[in-house]
């Protein structure tokens, strides 16, 4: 006799809270399925306020006026079962009206390629340069000083008139805590997520997957967190 035993879908995790786009301008949300194994990974995205902006198959959105709406992410196997993020359509801000250094990596609203060894907000104001107002936060939403370390989770926050225009979402391969260090706490922290002791939050996830190849982090990026420590193999940040 064989019994099979079908994994059920029990909660979803985003990789954004929240999001803040130009009028015109495209974004792409991660939903992600618990428990990994659930039979039925197929996730349905909606708009609260499609007037706003929209989201399609695969979580691309689509900025289409000033304003905010939710975007929910609904379990196609269990309806009820959904995640939420919240969506800010400010006015269009011109590439032009920011830049950043090139030892950074600006993949659309992220960046990597941050020196774990110098990377305090003074460290990374120096690498920016525009007109408008910047604010560091962590990935608590807590404002950074200027000796700060920023790490994983931290987000640069481009103001105007105290309202945001544009936010960038920071990634420090190995920093699986969001304090900008790469310790012995990382390796314990990746540990009890592998166990599935204590999940991780999706951005945490994608700074452990050291070799950034897009798959969930294993016993090979924990040894590769562990070489970094021992000073055997240093990660590297860009990409």
């Amino acid at each position: 006799i064989t019994i099979t035993v079908y994994s059920k879908v029990t909660g979803i995790q985003l990789d954004q809270n929240e999001i803040y786009m130009q009028v015109g301008d495209t974004f792409q949300i991660h939903g992600i399925i618990e428990p990994e194994d659930a039979n039925n990974q197929t996730i349905l995205y909606q708009s609260s306020n499609t007037e706003i902006a929209t989201i399609q198959e695969k979580g691309i959105i689509t900025a289409k006026q000033i304003g905010e709406t939710n975007l929910l992410a609904i379990s196609q196997e269990n309806p009820s079962i959904q995640a939420q993020c919240k969506l800010f359509v400010v006015r269009t801000m011109d590439d032009s009206e920011i830049h950043f250094d090139s030892s950074l990596t600006v993949n659309s609203l992220e960046i990597s390629g941050i020196d774990v060894n110098n990377n305090t907000v003074a460290d990374i104001q120096q690498k920016i340069t525009t007109n408008l107002a910047i604010e560091i936060v962590n990935y608590k939403n807590e404002i950074l000083q200027d000796t700060d370390a920023v790490g994983t989770g931290s987000k640069i926050r481009v103001k105007e008139d105290g309202k945001i225009l544009r936010q960038y979402q920071i990634i420090l391969y190995g920093d699986a805590n969001g304090d900008g260090k790469i310790t012995s706490v990382d390796l314990l922290v990746l540990q009890r997520h592998i166990l599935e002791i204590e999940p991780m939050d999706a951005i945490f996830r994608k700074a452990t997957n050291i070799n950034k190849n897009g798959k969930k982090p294993t016993s090979v990026d924990l040894l590769l967190i562990q070489r970094h420590i021992l000073g055997l193999q240093i990660i590297q940040q860009g990409g």
